[in-house]
């Protein structure tokens, strides 16, 4: 049985252990990491969409966006890709509430990057930034591993909850081995 992805998760400034000195930029961008990562992999940046749909979020999800344990949420997972090599699997959670008027269209997305989207045309607020050094038998890192078409492994993650006009959403980022290795291997010093 996989534990849950809670209960990793701390304040930026408090790592549990410390992140690789190349990863440490990007697990403190405030800004986009959709910009960050076109930056890094130019015109062969893509986003492959593996779901986009209803579903029940994970215990640690509904307490963050305090969703009813009844209530489903618009899940979409992705993964963010340089010429189809999986970098980061991202996976965001919309509650029902927060998709009324004009933010249905974050249920349309497709392979549109949702950074695009919430740092191009919304006035977004960002929480903070917690960060979790994965272990392998959590559901997070097993996802993300299954998505990447990986073996399960630890994995740096970083999530935030993002509001838009009062109404939340949270976005949790795993860094893939592909993109630890592009870093460590001096090609991304941005």
């Amino acid at each position: 049985m996989s534990r849950p992805s809670a209960g990793n998760w701390r304040p930026r400034r408090l790592p549990a252990s410390a992140p690789p000195a190349a990863l440490k930029p990007w697990l403190d961008e405030p800004g986009s990491l959709t910009a960050r990562l076109r930056d890094l992999a130019g015109a062969q940046f893509n986003v492959q969409p593996l779901e986009q749909r209803w579903s029940k979020a994970w215990p640690d999800e509904r307490r963050r966006l305090l969703i009813r344990g009844r209530e489903h949420a618009w899940l979409r997972e992705v993964l963010l890709c340089q010429a189809n090599e999986p970098l980061v699997y991202a996976r965001s959670v919309i509650p029902a509430a927060t998709l009324r008027g004009p933010l249905q269209r974050l249920r349309r997305l497709g392979a549109t990057p949702l950074g695009t989207l919430l740092f191009g045309r919304y006035r977004i607020i960002r929480g903070p930034i917690s960060v979790a050094w994965l272990n392998a038998d959590s559901r997070l890192a097993q996802r993300a591993a299954q998505a990447a078409g990986l073996s399960a492994g630890r994995m740096w993650a970083r999530r935030s909850v993002f509001a838009i006009a009062g109404r939340e959403l949270l976005v949790t980022e795993v860094f893939l081995p592909s993109l630890i290795r592009e870093l460590n291997d001096g090609n991304a010093s941005r």
